[in-house]
């Protein structure tokens, strides 16, 4: 079992969010938003094999929460399949337009991804008018294992109402935010809130990693 000291460090890490998380304006939602009612409805209405209803299961004592709702889109969809797999995935959710993510890009994504030949990353593009961000993603030399996907809006992205601010039944109310999965889709960390350093993604890993 992993010492405590080894626990008490992991949450720590989470729980200290650089100063600069906060400077871009334009990047979070705003205000917490309520969670679509497309994907809500969806998850209230789907029911398993067994009849046990999705958004039962989909709460926060299941440890494989983002696995046990229905996709509402594509983007879901190939997340939900990636995650399930064998192994570490890092979901990454950003935007072209959006500073702190750009500020993220600048500091080492690209070397984090090389540093972690056996981790899957997938970046989540939101809130840009479904346009992909490969071309962006390439300016900062990221790996080509890398694989972005986009996330449609439900109309223009600059109206805040037409974002969608959930993705697999979990929140995303800001951008970066990055999340962590692990067993066949447990989420282990899920950093919603700014930008993060590199180191601490890092250390994040490593932990998730260690033998429990």
């Amino acid at each position: 079992m992993k010492s405590l000291s080894t626990l008490l460090l992991s949450f720590l890490l989470v729980a200290a969010l650089p100063a600069h998380a906060q400077d871009g304006s334009e990047c979070p939602a705003g205000q917490l938003q309520p969670i679509d009612a497309e994907v809500s409805a969806d998850s209230m209405n789907a029911t398993t094999d067994a009849g046990t209803p999705l958004a039962r299961r989909s709460t926060v004592t299941d440890p494989t929460p983002a696995a046990s709702v229905s996709p509402t889109t594509d983007a879901e969809a190939f997340v939900q399949d990636r995650i399930e797999t064998d192994g570490l995935h890092v979901v990454h959710f950003w935007a072209p337009w959006c500073p702190n993510s750009e500020n993220e890009l600048d500091n080492g994504w690209a070397n984090l991804v090389a540093d972690n030949p056996d981790v899957t990353f997938t970046f989540v593009t939101v809130w840009n008018d479904n346009e992909k961000g490969t071309a962006v993603l390439d300016d900062y030399g990221l790996p080509d294992r890398v694989v972005e996907v986009t996330q449609p809006d439900l109309g223009p992205s600059d109206d805040e109402s037409n974002r969608r601010y959930s993705f697999l039944g979990l929140p995303v109310t800001w951008i970066p935010s990055t999340w962590i999965f692990h067993e066949n889709g447990e989420l282990a960390f899920a950093m919603n809130y700014g930008e993060m350093e590199m180191e601490t993604i890092q250390s994040l890993l490593d932990a998730t990693n260690a033998d429990w």
